[in-house]
């Protein structure tokens, strides 16, 4: 079937127009031609039970069974014009009286209508007047003048002529039929090229669209209606292939310009110590500088395999009911001595069970509280909350400090964004911890948000839904 089903959209509609046609003219011509068919069945029918009548009638002024033998003419003359017409006269004794054809190699074997009754329908017999030929037959009794004598009325119908009739017809409608079906299918060609004029004009505007013009959309006002849904969707992919794009173009600068850094460091302070021989302490110092930049470029490599495997769902989540309370209080103790470090304090608050992986709802909170350690002023206080909502478990990770402004707020989950361009280079940050912390969101089917008023709260929260 496929293989010849044409490839062309325009022929399969103009086939499937002529098709259609076809079908309908075809429904339509089987209905006109046993119509008709029925219709002449019905006229013969009336016309047999008419010419009863009229022999009848004929019969009524003949006064003997002998004057119908001396003037056989007046009774075949009434049978004259009616092709396929068959008569015949019987007296009561079984004796011919007048037959107008001889094709008849027997009379038929028939109920005979009493001469006191009106022939219908129902006295209509087919009868097999030759071998192989029938033809539609009533038979009935007729007074002469003197009533006491009758004599048996045979008329009888062939098919031939009807049939004829017919079969002419039908070849009328065979030929408009498929000479229908051949117009529908030409017109409908027409129709459908020229309806998809549209449909072209806009994939040579897709075809237009490279690499270097994602900018460029396609005209949903110059399309049908009908086309004016997938036009838009199209453009939607265009959308969030330019965004995707340009956020790749700019992840792989941040990503040179992040690794140029420590190898920057780790090339100078090796042609520093080559220059000249230097003393164990400095090898040593030279040693462990170099050991934090490697430090810092395992970790970016690790985070950035993270990411990698979270974008293809290649990380297996093991959802368990948590405590929430106990979670945070854990997080909390583990930065403590870090905290105190630099003055700042932390307190949970709230409770709750939430449904998530353990080591992934731990490494977001870590990441969360380790940001909000480095950026909340000494004095302040850093605060984990948890609450149940009807729907998800909040987290939120909250501390003082100067703030983030509005327009940087939509970009903070970008990979290698950061706000504060002084502590880019900062040998403990990788631009990827809120990253992580998006992308652990996403595989629990949650959302990350923030929230930050300058000079006052900043407010991490994560979603976590109850029933993923």
């Amino acid at each position: 079937m496929t293989r010849f089903w044409p490839h062309s959209l325009t022929a399969r509609l103009a086939l499937l127009f002529a098709a259609s046609a076809l079908l309908t003219l075809s429904v339509v011509g089987v209905y006109l031609y046993r119509s008709l068919a029925n219709q002449l069945q019905s006229r013969d029918e009336h016309e047999l039970i008419g010419k009863v009548e009229q022999y009848r009638h004929i019969l009524i002024e003949t006064p003997s069974v002998r004057a119908i033998r001396q003037d056989q003419h007046r009774f075949i003359d009434v049978a004259t014009g009616h092709d396929g017409l068959i008569v015949f006269l019987r007296a009561a004794d079984g004796q011919i009286l007048v037959r107008n054809q001889n094709d008849a190699v027997s009379l038929p074997d028939i109920a005979v209508v009493p001469a006191n009754e009106t022939p219908d329908e129902s006295a209509l017999k087919v009868w097999e007047y030759a071998p192989g030929r029938v033809a539609t037959t009533i038979s009935a009794w007729g007074r002469l003048a003197d009533p006491a004598t009758q004599v048996q009325i045979i008329v009888a119908r062939t098919a031939s002529d009807r049939m004829s009739l017919l079969d002419e017809y039908l070849r009328d409608i065979l030929g408009a039929v498929l000479s229908g079906a051949a117009c529908a299918a030409m017109l409908g060609f027409i129709v459908v090229r020229r309806s998809l004029r549209p449909v072209k004009a806009v994939a040579e505007q897709a075809h237009s669209i490279t690499a270097r013009r994602l900018d460029k959309r396609l005209e949903a006002r110059a399309v049908p209606s009908e086309l004016q849904t997938l036009v838009q969707s199209f453009n939607a992919v265009l959308d969030r292939l330019q965004e995707s794009f340009q956020r790749l173009s700019q992840f792989s600068a941040d990503l040179a310009h992040d690794l140029r850094t420590p190898l920057y460091n780790l090339t100078m302070q090796t042609q520093v110590a080559l220059s000249k021989p230097r003393g164990e302490d400095e090898y040593v110092a030279l040693l462990g500088s170099g050991l934090e930049e490697y430090e810092r470029l395992t970790r970016m490599v690790e985070s950035m395999l993270f990411l990698a495997r979270a974008d293809n769902a290649q990380v297996a989540l093991n959802r368990q009911p948590l405590d929430g309370q106990e979670e945070l209080q854990r997080i909390a103790d583990y930065f403590e001595g870090i905290a105190e470090d630099v003055g700042v304090r932390l307190a949970v608050d709230g409770s709750a069970t939430v449904n998530a992986d353990p080591t992934l709802f731990r490494r977001a909170v870590n990441n969360l509280v380790s940001n909000a350690i480095r950026f909340t002023p000494s004095g302040g206080t850093v605060r984990l909350f948890i609450e149940q909502k009807p729907t998800s478990t909040l987290v939120s990770v909250s501390n003082p400090g100067k703030g983030i402004a509005a327009e940087h707020q939509p970009r903070l989950f970008d990979r290698f964004y950061r706000v504060d361009e002084a502590r880019s280079h900062s040998a403990s940050s990788t631009g990827l911890g809120l990253a992580i912390v998006a992308s652990i969101m996403k595989l629990h089917g949650g959302q990350a948000m923030v929230s930050s008023t300058p000079n006052e709260i900043t407010t991490f929260t994560l979603l976590f839904p109850i029933h993923p």
